[in-house]
């Protein structure tokens, strides 16, 4: 199994180098110590770009300078993958809330005891494998996402290009009423989508020639019943300015939405010369 890696910030150094002697002397490896907040920063993101970053920081609460011990651990954890266990000769309550938010692996209490560091730090770089295993899953299945989401956009794009560039139109009625249409369905009839969406029923049979209407409304109704009607393919129209248009038309019952509705396709005849 291989040692633990660690770095400790203390500003006393008879205390850093006799933690560090023991722990090496345990069978942890030391990857380096600092006395200030910029040291450590420096150092780790040295430690970091030859592929060292320490699993553990031993942090000294009470290091002088301008940044405490407490504030170079959020720096640390904001920065790097480092787990903190912070080191401190005080158990006030001030002190634990201000280093809670950290989410620190443990406390060391000075004068400091070797097995309980020892077991403390086994502990700390414990959970620091099971978050970084975690992190690494997290990120996994964000890439995951993003592809599933990607192939979804791609397989969306296709279809609209295919829906909009169709030679045929596509209408689905619901309800007594046009609840989507494309592009060539807007041309054949002479209709925004938007404006074919506002048609009431009687408006939408205005527009089936006279002849027709009886034929289309008993067929319609009889499809939605689930009865199996023999298509009509010829069929005709009077648009807004009075032009009547023959149509080739196929109609098949579908659900959208999870209720009955009509899925009409339409071919507009004057294509075929």
């Amino acid at each position: 199994m291989k040692p633990v890696t660690l770095y400790i910030v203390e500003d006393e150094l008879l205390i850093t180098m006799s933690l560090k002697n023991q722990l090496e002397s345990a069978g942890y490896e030391i990857f380096g110590t600092a006395t200030k907040c910029e040291t450590c920063m420096q150092e780790l993101e040295e430690l970091r770009k030859e592929g060292k970053e320490p699993e553990i920081v031993l942090m000294d609460i009470n290091i002088r300078g301008q940044v405490d011990g407490i504030e170079t651990a959020r720096r640390i954890t904001e920065k790097f993958d480092c787990g903190i266990i912070f080191i401190t000769g005080q158990s006030s309550k001030e002190v634990y809330e201000r280093s809670f938010s950290i989410k620190p692996f443990g406390y060391l209490l000075k004068p400091i005891d070797l097995e309980q560091t020892m077991m403390i730090i086994e502990i700390g770089a414990y959970q620091r494998k099971l978050e970084m295993e975690n992190k690494k899953y997290q990120r996994q299945l964000v890439e995951l996402l993003e592809e599933r989401t990607k192939e979804k956009d791609e397989a969306r794009g296709l279809y609209e290009t295919l829906i909009d560039n169709s030679l045929l139109g596509l209408v689905i009625l619901q309800d007594d009423k046009i609840i989507f249409m494309n592009k060539e369905a807007e041309r054949i009839f002479d209709y925004t989508t938007e404006e074919a969406l506002k048609l009431n029923y009687q408006a939408l049979v205005n527009h089936i020639h006279p002849d027709d209407r009886e034929m289309a409304i008993s067929k319609s109704q009889r499809r939605l019943k689930g009865e199996d009607v023999p298509q009509a393919p010829r069929m005709r129209f009077v648009l807004r300015d009075g032009t009547v248009k023959t149509v080739l038309t196929f109609v098949k019952p579908v659900l959208y939405g999870g209720r009955p509705a009509l899925h009409q396709i339409y071919f507009d005849v004057s294509k075929l010369g």
